[in-house]
């Protein structure tokens, strides 16, 4: 895996990061958005808190919370780890 970094010597315990998800059909309602997001999330707290680690393995951060917020809509999905 390659891998390009832009240094910024600021740190921060919150990270966003933009994910695409391309599915096979098309996504239309705004409830199977959410319902993606909610997925998501479960996904990213049962990894943190069942498979490997999110945050990096030499660090003794561990991930506390995950805020999904699918983009073009208003609401987020908040999930306490």
């Amino acid at each position: 895996m390659t891998y390009q970094t832009k240094t910024n010597n600021q740190m921060s315990r919150h990270l966003k990061f933009e994910v695409t998800v391309v599915f096979s059909d098309a996504i239309t309602s705004d409830e199977d958005i959410m319902e993606i997001a909610e997925n998501i999330a479960n996904a990213i707290r049962n990894e943190a808190n069942n498979g490997v680690r999110i945050a990096p393995e030499e660090s003794e951060a561990y991930t506390q919370m995950v805020y999904i917020k699918p983009q073009f809509l208003d609401e987020t999905v908040t999930l306490k780890i």
